[in-house]
C-alpha cells in the first residue's frame, strides 16, 4: 500500500518501485489523477493477476470542491472554460444538491479520461478536438456528505463510490445543478476495498507486504470441492453450477483445506484468476 504523493502519475509510482523492489511484475490496482493523493492499492509478483478483482472495490475519498470556473479537466489542473466572479450559495443548498448528486445511478465520465470508444481514448479524442458520443456509466454513490462547511467558495466532503466513479464528475456535475461552475480542487483516497490509507507506506520508507496472496485468498468465501476436481483445478479448469452458485469471487479448496484456486464469476460459470499452492 502506498500514500501517493501529489504531482506523480500511478505510472510514476510504479516504475520507482520497480527499481526499488527490483522486478517488472508490479501493477496497481486503480489510477490516481497526478492531482490526487493518497492510497494505490500496488500488486507485486504474481499477486498482479488479482488486478481486475481489486478494481471492483468500492473506494473512499476526501475532496474539496471549489466554485467560481470549472475547467476542461473538471479540476483544477484544466483550462478554465467557464468564470463566475460574482455569485452566492448557501450550505443549505450545498447539502440539496449534494443529496441529488447522491441519488444518481449513471454518470457522463469526463472527455479527459482513459475511456476508450472505438479504439480510442477519451482524451486522445479531445486532444484532437474531435467530436464523440460519451455513453452515460452506471455508478453508485453510497457515501456523500460535507467534512468542511462551505467557506472562501469552496467546502471539502467524503464520499464512498462504486468502480468507475469520476470524483472530477460529481464536482463538475455539482456546479451545474446549482448553476456555478466548479471544479475538484483536491483530492485524497484514503480507503479501497478493505485496503486504508493508515497501513499505506510513502515511496521514501521501507516498503513491507500488507497482504500477501496466501491471506487474500483467505479472506474470500471458500467452495470446498471433491477430491476428483484438484488436478483439474491446478489445470485451470473453470467451474460452473454444479461445484457452487457463489456471485462473489472465492477460493476453492479441498476437503482437508488445502487453498487450491481463486475463482471469480464469469457470465455463465467461474473463471480461475490465479492458482495457489504452485
Amino acid at each position: 500500500l502506498i500514500d501517493k504523493p501529489e504531482g506523480m502519475t500511478s505510472f510514476d509510482v510504479i516504475r520507482d518501485l520497480r527499481k526499488k523492489l527490483k522486478t517488472k511484475e508490479i501493477g496497481h490496482a486503480g489510477t490516481l489523477d497526478p492531482m490526487a493523493t493518497g492510497l494505490l492499492v500496488v500488486l507485486v509478483g504474481r499477486t498482479t493477476k488479482l488486478s481486475n478483482l481489486m478494481l471492483n472495490k468500492i473506494k473512499t475519498y476526501e475532496a474539496e470542491i471549489t466554485f467560481g470556473f470549472s475547467t476542461d479537466t473538471y479540476d483544477r489542473m484544466g483550462k478554465v472554460v467557464e468564470k463566475l466572479d460574482t455569485f452566492h450559495l448557501t450550505q443549505t443548498q450545498i447539502e440539496s444538491a449534494l443529496a441529488h448528486i447522491k441519488a444518481q445511478t449513471t454518470q457522463k465520465p469526463p472527455i479527459y479520461s482513459a475511456i476508450k470508444v472505438d479504439g480510442m481514448k477519451l482524451y486522445e479524442y479531445a486532444r484532437k478536438d474531435i467530436a464523440v458520443d460519451i455513453q452515460d456509466k452506471d455508478v453508485t454513490i453510497h457515501q456523500l456528505e460535507t467534512t468542511k462547511p462551505f467557506q472562501d467558495n469552496r467546502f471539502e466532503c467524503i464520499m464512498t463510490v462504486s468502480k468507475g466513479t469520476y470524483v472530477r464528475t460529481i464536482a463538475h456535475d455539482l456546479g451545474i445543478h446549482l448553476g456555478v461552475p466548479a471544479h475538484l480542487s483536491k483530492l485524497r483516497r484514503t480507503k479501497s476495498g478493505e485496503f486504508e490509507i493508515e497501513n499505506a507506506s510513502r515511496l521514501d520508507q521501507d516498503l513491507k507486504p500488507v497482504l500477501t496472496l496466501v491471506d487474500y485468498a483467505n479472506t474470500l468465501e471458500k467452495v470446498s470441492v471433491d477430491d476428483y476436481m484438484i488436478p483439474l483445478i491446478k489445470n485451470g479448469i473453470r467451474l460452473d453450477e454444479r461445484q457452487t452458485t457463489i456471485e462473489v469471487p472465492f477460493t476453492a479448496i479441498s476437503k482437508t483445506g488445502e487453498l487450491l484456486a481463486i475463482y471469480q464469476k464469469d457470465i455463465k460459470d467461474y473463471k480461475p484468476i490465479i492458482q495457489l499452492g504452485v
